[in-house]
């Protein structure tokens, strides 16, 4: 389920979902929209803190859903990711939240409501940038666009190609540290014929194999269609050397599966983030390298 486009005149909820954020950077984001002609609500949720959350999980959980059922708002933006967005997927009525779609926008920690929302309703939300970040988003124009219902091209001309082919399906995934323990704890096998897409950062490349030992253990990557790989950075090695690379690990756990693979497409925590649309329906090509939502 697609929500409506999101046009300048709309009200754009903003509130916490992870760790707290500071008021500076959301304040800087919020006058950017505004000169553009987009209307901003920031939740007083937004500015709570309880250790390095923002605010305790019946805070955000009453954020998120009095944001969803006012009908004066068009879409909800995550104000920053973190932690504890995982916190949020036993206390939210997802059946109510069907009656009202809307667009649900952020990424990284922000990877599990996106997928939740998906899993439980059928609704698509954005896998894009986090809302404080907005007033230096490199690509704001394109972003833009996408929310407005266009379909601007998906830049891959540094994606990089393991395996050859063709894969057309639902498109899940984000953050591979929070998307890995979302398939089996989610209702439905979602995973099933997608083309999954994930990032990562700040991660040891021996925890990074894990997830997708686990991924693979649990029958995630022989049921997806597809598999494209955004950027990993700020990857570490572990005290003793691990000296597997990412290619040489997605490349041992799929081994033997007959699906395109692509690594380096532009999404993720550095310089580049094209938004995705979770649970849009894509068409996944190597030769050349594209990826374009189909409905």
């Amino acid at each position: 389920m697609k929500p409506p486009p999101l046009h300048p005149g709309d009200l754009i909820g903003v509130m916490a979902p992870s760790s707290f954020i500071e008021a500076e950077h959301v304040e800087k984001s919020k006058a950017l929209l505004e000169e553009l002609g987009y209307k901003v609500f920031i939740h007083p949720q937004t500015f709570e803190r309880l250790h390095q959350s923002a605010g305790t999980v019946l805070q955000k959980s009453l954020a998120f859903q009095g944001l969803w059922q006012r009908d004066d708002i068009n879409a909800i933006w995550a104000a920053g990711g973190g932690n504890r967005a995982l916190t949020l997927l036993e206390s939210i009525n997802f059946e109510k939240l069907k009656a009202k779609p809307k667009t649900l926008i952020g990424f990284s920690d922000i990877t599990a409501l996106l997928t939740a929302l998906y899993a439980h309703t059928g609704i698509q939300g954005v896998h894009g940038p986090i809302f404080k970040f907005l007033h230096r988003h490199q690509q704001l124009d394109h972003l833009l666009a996408f929310l407005r219902g266009e379909n601007p091209p998906f830049p891959m001309e540094d994606a990089k190609i393991l395996r050859e082919g063709t894969a057309e399906g639902p498109l899940i995934g984000g953050n591979l540290s929070v998307f890995h323990y979302l398939p089996h704890t989610l209702p439905g096998e979602f995973w099933k014929g997608a083309i999954l897409f994930l990032e990562d950062c700040n991660e040891e490349i021996s925890r990074i194999d894990r997830m997708f030992i686990h991924l693979k253990r649990t029958g995630v990557l022989k049921d997806i269609a597809g598999l494209v790989l955004g950027e990993f950075t700020d990857i570490t090695d572990s005290r003793r050397p691990f000296g597997f690379s990412l290619e040489e690990i997605v490349q041992e756990h799929t081994q033997g599966l007959n699906i395109p693979i692509i690594m380096n497409a532009p999404f993720g925590h550095g310089d580049k983030l094209y938004p995705l649309r979770v649970g849009a329906r894509a068409r996944l090509e190597t030769n050349p390298a594209s990826l374009e939502t189909i409905e």
